[in-house]
């Protein structure tokens, strides 16, 4: 985890004496704005003098940028400054891999009460990346969803495209290469609650040709809760969040970007509402965060269980649903021969007598 606590006052000799003798100005110019995240974590664990300078909210902006370009916008910065801890705390729950639900709620539901007028507004910070070349940046905010209405948020206006330098691929071998090279970062971010979490894969999990309405290359992101105990059976029990990511030739046979969005599906595949989808949200941002490491394979290997499991849901009510059809097929048989039968037998009446 990126968000590390202080150490604690009992230090070692070396490490202070030999921290003490570096002026503060020259660590933060010289040394600390050099160090990634991850090494001015590190660093920030050796004293308190050293965790009270590592913590600078310049350095974990710069930071936050420069992984992120979406945030060095205005309203994200104002919204990041708002954070318990700052850019800091914004960094470490955008970098860590969202897992479950609050354990807070593992033993009540009432112990986390959904508040869907705290969190109708979301905003979202979209960076997409070609070889560790920027190519794209949105923010988007999302004032209200819908009661009954699926949740969906689009990036962009359906006349607007992204251009970028990126040939359009003409075989399979180039539709493979697409899929190691791109990377997609979705931060959902909740300003009221100052939460936010990474909804991607980074890597798409699924890489495809489409050619309706016309030749498409489609991408699809995503991640894959467990909504906890309680759940287990239930269409919620696993949610998918899933990012679709469409491109186009243009005449030159580079790529443009025509559709970015994002969505949330059951066990069944069935998209949920607004309603559904915000206490999932909640929850899932207050919820537990794994390693740093791995986001890649662990959206992968959960993206391939949650569609087994729901292909394993599917056929388990088609089996069920299956014997009742027969019978009702059978009803529906006699009661159409008992018609016929009853027509003849009055036609032949008719005639005769």
């Amino acid at each position: 985890m990126v968000d590390m606590d202080p150490p604690p006052v009992a230090e070692t000799t070396i490490s202070s004496s030999s921290i003490s003798t570096v002026h503060p100005d020259i660590m933060e110019t010289h040394i600390f704005k050099l160090l990634d995240a991850s090494a001015l974590a590190s660093a920030s664990c050796v004293s308190s003098q050293i965790y009270s300078l590592a913590s600078d909210e310049t350095l974990w902006t710069n930071i936050c940028n420069s992984t992120w370009p979406s945030t060095d916008n205005p309203r994200i910065r104002r919204v990041i400054s708002s954070f318990p801890k700052g850019p800091r705390a914004f960094f470490s729950d955008s970098v860590t891999n969202p897992h479950t639900i609050s354990t807070t709620t593992a033993n009540s539901s009432s112990s986390f009460p959904v508040n869907r007028d705290r969190t109708s507004r979301l905003i979202s910070a979209v960076d997409i990346y070609y070889q560790k070349r920027h190519v794209f940046s949105k923010v988007v905010e999302t004032e209200s969803f819908g009661n009954r209405s699926p949740f969906r948020v689009e990036l962009l206006d359906p006349r607007d495209t992204v251009p970028a330098r990126i040939p359009h691929p003409v075989d399979e071998r180039m539709m493979l290469e697409l899929g190691d090279r791109f990377t997609l970062s979705w931060i959902l971010i909740d300003p009221i609650r100052r939460r936010a979490m990474n909804l991607s894969s980074y890597k798409p999990v699924i890489v495809e040709r489409r050619w309706l309405p016309g030749e498409q290359v489609h991408m699809r992101y995503g991640w894959v809760f467990y909504s906890g105990p309680g759940e287990e059976g239930s269409a919620t029990e696993y949610v998918k969040f899933g990012i679709s990511l469409t491109w186009e030739e243009c005449q030159s046979g580079v790529m443009h970007v025509t559709g970015v969005s994002l969505d949330l599906e059951d066990m069944y595949g069935n998209q949920m509402s607004g309603k559904e989808s915000l206490a999932i949200i909640q929850k899932g941002m207050a919820g537990i965060r794994g390693s740093v490491k791995g986001r890649e394979e662990e959206g992968r290997r959960r993206y391939e269980e949650y569609m087994e499991m729901r292909r394993e849901r599917i056929l388990s009510v088609i089996s069920i649903k299956e014997p009742e059809r027969f019978h009702h097929s059978l009803y529906v048989y006699g009661a159409f021969r008992l018609f016929i039968f009853a027509t003849l037998g009055l036609l032949l009446f008719r005639r005769f007598f």
